[in-house]
Order: structure tokens, then C-alpha cells, then sequence
């Protein structure tokens, strides 16, 4: 199956992961999340490769869990490596590790600190539709549908 989105957590954060891609599929955003979408009988390394290789957009869900987890920071490795747009959903004031702010230091945060939370996974479902429209999604254009001014590095 085809998808837009593909979906980083750490398993301490499943609730959360599981809230943003139910929302954003039913605002029709095909995801990808593991455990759901690695096919039964494939290696797990490989079928999180084709499910980050095959989206426009990962979405980070942000956590202190998240400095902590050796997958996550492979994830967005990956993500990274391949030229995904990456949208942090910030979802506590938790200090960022070394590993993870090497990758996405100049990356936009969608901040979802404030309850509730479907109210912030709404926003990120309309700027990852935004996104979609859009032929080549690079971080530039993940600034620019924040509304922040997009400077060349």
C-alpha cells in the first residue's frame, strides 16, 4: 500500500503515534507505523527502510523517550539520508540528545505541549496535506507552511 506519511516514536509514546495516525488518516494521509505496516515474514530493518524510503514526509513524535531510542535515532538517520521532510511534533520541554539535534537542529517544531492533543494533531494534518501538494518536500517547505521565512544555508 501506498503511503504520505511515515511515523517515528518510541514504543514508550505508542499512544500518541497511534492518535496522530488515526487523525491524519481520517483526513485521508495514507501512514506508515510500524508494528502495523511491515509485511509478516519481513525482516524489520528492511521494512522500516521501505516505509521511510517510500514516504514524502516523516513525522517525529518528540519525547524524552525519543533521545532514548536507538530505532527512533536510526529512523531519522534514515529519514535524513534519504532527503524526507521531517516534522518534529514536540510533545514535551525535554532537551534534545546529541544524536538527534545533529539531525534535526534546523528543523521546525510543531509544538503539542498544551492539551489536548487532537487540537495540534489537526494542525499537523494540514500542513502535511499542504506538504503533499507539493512535488518535491524538503525542509524549506516544511518552514514555509509553518510560516516562517525560508533562508538558503
Amino acid at each position: 500500500m501506498a503511503h504520505d506519511v511515515f511515523i517515528s516514536y518510541s514504543n514508550k509514546d505508542k499512544k500518541s503515534a497511534d492518535a496522530v495516525c488515526s487523525v491524519l488518516e481520517q483526513n485521508e494521509i495514507r501512514c506508515w507505523i510500524a508494528p502495523r505496516d511491515i509485511t509478516p515474514g519481513t525482516p524489520f530493518a528492511e521494512g522500516i527502510i521501505d516505509g521511510i524510503k517510500g514516504s514524502k514526509v516523516f513525522i517525529l513524535i518528540y519525547s524524552d523517550h525519543t533521545n532514548h531510542s536507538s530505532q527512533v535515532i536510526k529512523e531519522v538517520d534514515r529519514a535524513v539520508h534519504h532527503g524526507i521532510a521531517i516534522i518534529p511534533l514536540r510533545l514535551e520541554d525535554a532537551p534534545m540528545s546529541k544524536q538527534l539535534e545533529y539531525y534535526v537542529s534546523d528543523v521546525h517544531w510543531l509544538d503539542a505541549m498544551t492539551p489536548p492533543l487532537e487540537k495540534h494533531i489537526k494542525r499537523l494534518s494540514e500542513v502535511v496535506k499542504l506538504l503533499l501538494t507539493i512535488d518535491t518536500v524538503d525542509n524549506n517547505n516544511v518552514r514555509a507552511a509553518f510560516g516562517e521565512e525560508v533562508t538558503d544555508k
